[in-house]
């Protein structure tokens, strides 16, 4: 968790926005990491999202395009006219290779294909903690 310390040196936890299946987990997740570590905020629709997106509360987001009434892409459009650095995690059921493509070529960190589980959620929650820690010593990933 070198990407949470580094982050706390300056005064804040990691921030994460969650939605979805996602949800699910957020009690063993704040147990696990702890408050410390990790701040996170639970969105239900397109409009959490970017409210909590331009407030700029957040490090990376765990997008169910299930759960929050919009097309996924669409959304992570809207998002990365926001913040072009954002990481986002895409949850979906979808496994076109089409659909697939345009998330990454968005930017999105990464697209785990549900149902999500506890154990690939605190790998990707990781692997964002890395990037951000890698990006704030000015070094990529």
């Amino acid at each position: 968790m070198v990407a949470a310390e580094a982050k706390t040196d300056r005064g804040q936890p990691f921030g994460l926005a969650v939605s979805g299946e996602a949800e699910e987990y957020l009690d063993a997740l704040r147990r696990i990491v702890g408050p410390r570590w990790l701040e996170t905020w639970p969105v239900e629709s397109d409009r959490d999202v970017i409210r909590v997106v331009r407030a700029g509360l957040v490090d990376a987001l765990l997008l169910d395009e299930d759960a929050v009434g919009v097309d996924a892409l669409k959304l992570l459009r809207s998002i990365r006219r926001l913040n072009s650095t954002l990481l986002v995690v895409l949850l979906t059921a979808r496994a076109e290779r089409r659909w697939l493509e345009e998330a990454l070529r968005l930017a999105a960190f990464s697209v785990v294909i549900k149902p999500l589980r506890l154990e690939e959620m605190l790998v990707q929650i990781h692997r964002m903690m890395l990037r951000l820690d890698a990006a704030m010593r000015g070094f990529e990933t």
